[in-house]
């Protein structure tokens, strides 16, 4: 199957508001147009729904702080489908139009969100892109077993990756994206990288192997920058495996895919959701479509 996306114009392109639970912040990524670029997803919840929604671009580290959500943030935004890409669950954020309702602090506060969103396995995903170009590009998979978290040096950013890096510094990015007073620092290369090994629910699974690109993974390591390769792991597999899929623990990958086409199959592990067994729901739903 072709592609090619249609041509839309923008006034046929409306915007409209948008409730979403933030469960996706990615690493950032070098961007020659914007300095760098997050990918961020969640769950839309607005209208009762449950579904996901990616939003981007953000160049997160370049918004103004009254801006920056967090994970499982709350919050209202202005979208407009993103006709450049066929994956179905991408908008267009409009950056000044984010505003931050609440943030959910605990298991039991996201667990009656959570509780709604379809799981699915990493085997249906990748088959389902490998056949149709607007397959399902994100997803809840939960996890049958891990068999090693596999950490190694990252090394440096590509030759492309230093253009777009040194592209942005001429294009003053901060004049989209909210405080034009400040310049963050460059955009580091992450020290490590991290996949995990593991297999999904599916009959038959034959086994993945899922790069980690939470930016919490990338947080961690610049907390760790002082210590050595030996002693910097260490922590990272305790709280990407040792707590994470620690006894009594639900864990669940969010899934996410490229939009190239020719990497459509592949999915990444863009966050991890590990509330404890059993966690109650006694909590009611908030009423979605209101302020917290």
């Amino acid at each position: 199957m072709s592609d090619a996306t249609p041509t839309v114009s923008v006034m046929q392109v409306m915007s409209e508001t948008a409730r979403v639970l933030i469960t996706v912040k990615a690493s950032p990524q070098p961007s020659a147009r914007y300095g760098d670029t997050v990918c961020v997803a969640g769950i839309r919840v607005d209208g009762g729904r449950a579904e996901w929604v990616r939003l981007y671009p953000l160049a997160f580290r370049w918004m103004g702080v009254e801006q920056q959500f967090k994970k499982f943030d709350l919050i209202d935004v202005e979208v407009r489908r993103e006709t450049k890409d066929s994956r179905p669950e991408s908008y267009r954020p409009d950056i000044d139009s984010i505003r931050i309702v609440k943030h959910l602090d605990d298991w039991k506060e996201r667990q009656p969100f959570m509780e709604r969103v379809a799981r699915t396995s990493t085997c249906a995903l990748s088959a389902a892109a490998a056949e149709h170009h607007d397959a399902p590009s994100l997803g809840m998979v939960t996890v049958k077993a891990v068999e090693r978290l596999r950490v190694e040096p990252f090394g440096e950013w590509s030759d492309a990756q230093k253009a777009r890096i040194a592209a942005a510094a001429n294009l003053a990015p901060l004049s989209l994206f909210g405080d034009t007073t400040k310049t963050p620092p460059e955009l580091k290369a992450p020290r490590f990288i991290a996949r995990y090994e593991y297999h999904c629910t599916a009959d038959g699974c034959p086994g993945h192997v899922g790069q980690i690109l939470d930016w919490e993974l990338t947080a961690l390591q610049g907390r760790l920058r002082r210590e050595s390769d030996t002693d910097a792991i260490a922590p990272i597999e305790r709280k990407f495996l040792t707590q994470m899929f620690g006894p009594g623990r639900q864990t669940s990958f969010f899934m996410g895919n490229f939009e190239d086409a020719r990497k459509r199959h592949s999915f990444s592990v863009l966050g991890v959701y590990y509330p404890p067994e059993g966690i109650g729901t006694s909590v009611g739903l908030f009423d979605l479509d209101q302020d917290g």
